[in-house]
């Protein structure tokens, strides 16, 4: 593969998508953005728009202009990005999709894959809606797969576990319906390019690392 590939992550939230994208940067040594996170850390330091804001809370999704903006301003147009990239949580509809397409074309530049962390929805479901954060220290914990020592309670410093708003049932059950489709159309527009990688998120992270290096490494 080369040496600084430009790669875009598919998958419904909590597919652990993230987790292979942070392998793959450290592995080839370039830089990843999640949009989501971005977002949200706009969002927590009051520089969203109150209208986009409530959307995300909501579990929608941000205009595609918008979007692209703030990814191209924020990230794709830095110097750490000229050399590869990976790329979590954009493009998330085709159109996107093509804006950045267009974007690299313009300069000389391709997309090297989209790798599709593939999970059943009920199950990315309970690893989203079963999240529970230490606002201390970051700590992450699940109720259904990774349970604290003390109900309620962070094994390290002992603060009570929050759930975030949009890890929230209602919403998660909004972003997996809409993620759903838009990831759909994502992996015909990739696949039709040659480009998609399908790799089954189910496994352990190392085991799923292991196949997208293997596809990465021998494409063919």
């Amino acid at each position: 593969m080369a040496q600084h590939p430009r790669i875009i992550l598919l998958g419904l939230p909590g597919s652990g998508k993230g987790t292979q994208g942070a392998l793959i940067a450290q592995t080839w040594r370039v830089p990843a953005f999640s949009s989501g996170e971005y977002f949200r850390n706009l969002r927590r330091e009051g520089k969203l728009p109150a209208e986009v804001s409530a959307k995300i809370n909501a579990g929608g999704l941000v205009s595609d202009e918008d979007v692209n903006m703030i990814v191209v301003e924020s990230f794709l147009s830095t110097q750490e990005a000229q050399a590869g990239f990976v790329l979590d949580g954009y493009p998330r509809t085709v159109a996107q999709a093509a804006f950045l397409d267009e974007y690299l074309t313009k300069q000389n530049l391709s997309l090297t894959a989209a790798v599709y962390v593939d999970l059943p929805v009920e199950t990315a479901f309970r690893r989203i809606s079963g999240r529970r954060v230490c606002p201390a220290d970051g700590s992450v914990y699940n109720v259904y797969y990774s349970q604290p020592e003390r109900e309620g309670l962070c094994n390290l410093c002992g603060a009570p576990l929050i759930q975030r708003e949009d890890d929230r049932e209602e919403s998660v059950r909004t972003r997996m319906s809409t993620y759903e489709a838009v990831t759909k159309t994502l992996t015909v527009y990739y696949g039709d390019q040659g480009k998609l990688i399908t790799v089954d998120g189910a496994s352990a992270p190392d085991v799923v690392f292991a196949r997208i290096q293997e596809a990465l490494d021998d494409p063919a």
